[in-house]
């Protein structure tokens, strides 16, 4: 775990931490400690990077009597302007950035009118944090759009973008598998999705799933923001304990293949196949269980070709300008058979290859 997005406030506008913007927050309920400080300083003791997803939504503070989804047919106003509005948001924004050191907001809640039609609020929302901690990120600033075969929250305009990365939801659906990211980008879902919060008969993924997740989304730049759903007294379940424990003993073993990698040079193949990269190396990942894989010879001398895991030198032919990579017999992973390629130069200066070759 390298980061964790925590949620000091939600669309319902109850604040988990001593904010002065509104008496609505948890110093002034019985439990009456902050949490936004504890799970800060227990990130910082930890090495953890603490961020913050923040709704600019706000169902208490605007008097709605419930939350607009993005293809509502209209939406209140916000109470007192949006000028007003956004000066509360500010407030609040600043506490988590000087208080409690957040590193990066994962904003919600932006698609109100008032709020996405009108560029200045997002352009000086960014600008003033920014102001106050030059480092900090933020993402979900601005509405995205549906590309062709994607979902509603597919579409970013990374060059025109504000802010810094972007984040995509799951939608249960396999559509992201179809597309290939080219900005920074995030994978948010839960491990028992649809469901982001603790019931009694939660249906959670499984360690594979999971773990192919992550690799599919390493092939396409993007991480992982995984939702775990711990219980009303705030302890979390032995199964959720047991199913980051196994995503954490793969990473362990098999994470150089993941961290600070890039996607490429080959694209992905659907579920079945990505590549990430980094220095010299190239990683490719077969999650079909495939004993070989035939792809496009890079324009790289390739220096060696072996399965990460073991070591193991593996067999490779070349036939018009195609290379076949065989797995061995004897080598079985049902998360992610991985190969390591090793070439001459940087792997990052490569050319994007379509992978689907005849």
């Amino acid at each position: 775990m390298k980061y964790i997005v925590f949620v000091p406030k939600h669309h319902d506008g109850f604040s988990l931490w001593d904010t002065k913007a509104t008496d609505f927050n948890i110093m002034n309920t019985p439990y009456g400690k902050n949490i936004c400080k504890q799970l800060s300083e227990a990130c910082e003791k930890s090495g953890i990077v603490f961020c913050t997803y923040y709704s600019i939504a706000d169902l208490h503070e605007n008097g709605w009597p419930h939350m607009y989804g993005v293809d509502a047919d209209k939406i209140p106003n916000v109470k007192g302007g949006m000028d007003a509005y956004f000066e509360f948001v500010k407030t609040q924004c600043a506490e988590l950035v000087q208080k409690y050191h957040t590193r990066n907001f994962w904003f919600d809640g932006f698609w109100h009118p008032e709020w996405y039609s009108n560029p200045k609020y997002r352009t000086q929302l960014s600008e003033y944090l920014k102001s106050l901690d030059a480092n900090v990120i933020m993402s979900r600033l601005q509405m995205p759009f549906k590309p062709k075969g994607g979902q509603w929250d597919d579409g970013w305009d990374f060059e025109k973008n504000v802010g810094d990365y972007h984040s995509r939801e799951d939608h249960g659906g396999k559509e992201w598998e179809k597309l290939y990211y080219k900005g920074p980008w995030e994978f948010c879902s839960s491990v028992a999705y649809p469901n982001y919060s603790y019931n009694s008969k939660l249906k959670l993924k499984t360690a594979k799933e999971c773990i192919q997740t992550i690799v599919k989304i390493a092939g396409r730049n993007g991480n992982y923001l995984l939702d775990m759903a711990p219980k009303p007294d705030g302890s979390v379940e032995e199964a959720q304990i047991k199913l980051f424990d196994q995503i954490g003993d793969w990473m362990k073993n098999f994470g150089q293949s993941i961290y600070q990698t890039e996607g490429g040079p080959f694209l992905p193949l659907k579920g079945e196949f990505v590549s990430t990269r980094k220095e010299n190396k190239i990683y490719l990942h077969l999650l079909n269980g495939q004993n070989y894989i035939m792809l496009p010879t890079p324009d790289a001398k390739i220096l060696s070709a072996k399965i990460y895991q073991t070591s193991q030198i593996i067999k490779t032919e070349e036939i018009n300008k195609k290379t076949i990579f065989y797995v061995p017999k004897d080598y079985i992973n049902e998360n992610d058979v991985i190969i390591e390629l090793q070439i001459k130069g940087p792997a990052a200066e490569l050319a994007l290859l379509n992978s689907e070759v005849n």
